[in-house]
């Protein structure tokens, strides 16, 4: 083996020493009890990440995350297929942080947080489709004051799963004021998010949002009122109203209760196409890194003769 190559090998070893690995697994069994849908019941891998994370520079990091789910949404072979959802640098400066490349998007981390239990849904605004949790692109972050922070990122638009097809930019802005990350610490949030992006000459897409959250005594609660409005040669505009909480009971267990309720309505001029989707349960955290959480899911629908979709679901999150 030469020299050159010998070195090489020895600073790749090295970095990987000196990185973070980690991962995140959910899995899920489900039971649809749907009137006139007759399953039995399966077992299936929700999603799965691996991520690395390092330090080389005081003002560096890096963030490089595989993320497995499922492909496509048909009925038919739907293998599992990974995707690279993360790959950036965070360049720190005395005037903010900088962030370059395949990033998680600002819209709704925060709200994600306040929830606190992604392994058993998608925050509202990626579930019903008004943002990619993640996009290639140009980030930066500021406090100010300490109480508030922003955020600005300027994006292709196509999510992490799609190369950019067009030459049209996504910008994003969230101001928040309080503790971004209720799920770790107690406090309080509120904030603003926004988003432009024009679609084709005609068309545009802007997404707002207003949400806020608290945590204590055990305790976690927050609510959420996204928009989605597109423009132009069409006019649409789909409406999330969102609520959540969480709730440690004290009796020496570890055991949350939760409970989740989103008012969906894709057309806010179409009478009778909205939802109630509603998600009840209860969290067993057994050991660290491990929670199973049987909940029940049911989603009603505005229209008339519709019969609500139910589940039955016991999910698990695995962390190491």
């Amino acid at each position: 083996m030469s020299k050159s190559i010998l070195m090489s090998v020895l600073l790749t070893t090295a970095a990987v020493q000196a990185a973070d690995l980690s991962s995140l697994i959910f899995y899920e069994y489900t039971h649809n009890a749907t009137e006139g849908v007759a399953e039995d019941g399966k077992f299936e891998t929700g999603r799965a990440y691996l991520t690395i994370t390092g330090k080389p520079a005081d003002n560096l990091a890096y963030k490089l995350q595989f993320d497995v789910e499922r492909a496509g949404s048909d009925a038919g072979d739907r293998s599992l297929e990974a995707y690279v959802k993360n790959a950036c640098v965070d360049w720190s400066t005395d005037y903010g942080k900088w962030t370059f490349g395949m990033q998680g998007m600002n819209l709704f981390n925060v709200q994600e947080n306040t929830f606190g239990n992604r392994f058993l849904s998608k925050p509202l605004m990626d579930e019903h489709k008004f943002s990619s949790s993640a996009d290639m692109g140009v980030g930066y972050a500021n406090s100010l004051g300490g109480l508030f922070k922003a955020s600005l990122l300027w994006t292709n638009g196509a999510g992490y799963k799609k190369p950019e097809n067009d030459k049209y930019k996504k910008l994003s802005l969230q101001l928040v004021a309080g503790e971004t990350a209720l799920n770790k610490h107690d406090g309080w949030n509120a904030g603003l998010v926004y988003s432009l992006e024009p679609i084709n000459a005609d068309d545009a897409t802007n997404v707002m949002g207003l949400f806020g959250g608290w945590a204590g005594m055990g305790a976690r609660l927050g609510v959420e009122f996204d928009t989605k409005t597109t423009t132009g040669a069409t006019d649409v505009t789909g409406q999330i109203i969102g609520f959540y909480v969480n709730y440690q009971l004290p009796v020496g267990l570890p055991l949350d209760l939760f409970a989740q309720v989103a008012l969906v309505d894709p057309d806010t001029d179409t009478d009778d196409d909205g939802k109630t989707d509603l998600m009840v349960g209860v969290a067993f955290k057994p050991a660290k890194g491990l929670v199973i959480a049987p909940n029940l899911r049911t989603i009603s629908h505005e229209a008339s003769g519709s019969d609500p979709d139910t589940w039955y679901r016991v999910n698990f999150e695995f962390k190491i």
